[in-house]
């Protein structure tokens, strides 16, 4: 699913979002986004190390967009301007996204350099997920969860029904 990335140093903030991103591994937990050296928040995770994935749902379509095609370097309040709520995080500096169904607070452990562009690969030091939409340790969706999935400009898909394969 696309994430909500936040990145912040304890006075300046900003978060975009990320479709770009995967699990690595579970123990201990790490998570990979791709981003632009040249975005405007690339230098925060230089600077501080840290990055937040929050994940959201359907119901912040709009500020998902408006996040992505809003440059932090013109909006210098993105949280504000797409009615975003930050939330303290309890680990590193960046705030969270307090309408994301879960956030993962990160700290970059290593970056793999590809040209214009890294792999950020964080682990995960705290983690939270709403209770109805994550049970024992994994996503349900019997509570109408429907993570956004980016198809390229303004059109998004939900990953609104669970299919169980048979093999």
């Amino acid at each position: 699913p696309v994430v909500l990335v936040s990145v912040g140093d304890g006075t300046t903030d900003n978060v975009f979002p990320v479709t770009w991103n995967l699990p690595i591994r579970k123990d201990p937990p790490m998570v990979g986004i791709l981003s632009g050296k040249r975005h405007y928040s690339y230098p925060f995770i230089e600077r501080t190390g840290e990055f937040a994935l929050n994940i959201p749902d359907a119901s912040i379509v709009d500020a998902v967009l408006g996040c992505g095609v809003t440059s932090g370097a013109k909006e210098k309040d993105k949280f504000e301007r797409f009615e975003l709520t930050r939330e303290k995080a309890s680990k590193i500096k960046a705030p969270l996204v307090a309408e994301a169904v879960a956030n993962l607070e990160c700290r970059v452990c290593q970056v793999v350099d590809l040209g214009a562009s890294s792999l950020l690969i964080g682990q995960v030091v705290a983690a939270q997920a709403a209770t109805e939409h994550f049970v024992d340790g994994e996503w349900s969706f019997d509570n109408g969860l429907e993570l956004l999935h980016h198809m390229g400009g303004r059109r998004f898909t939900t990953s609104a029904a669970e299919l169980i394969g048979k093999a």
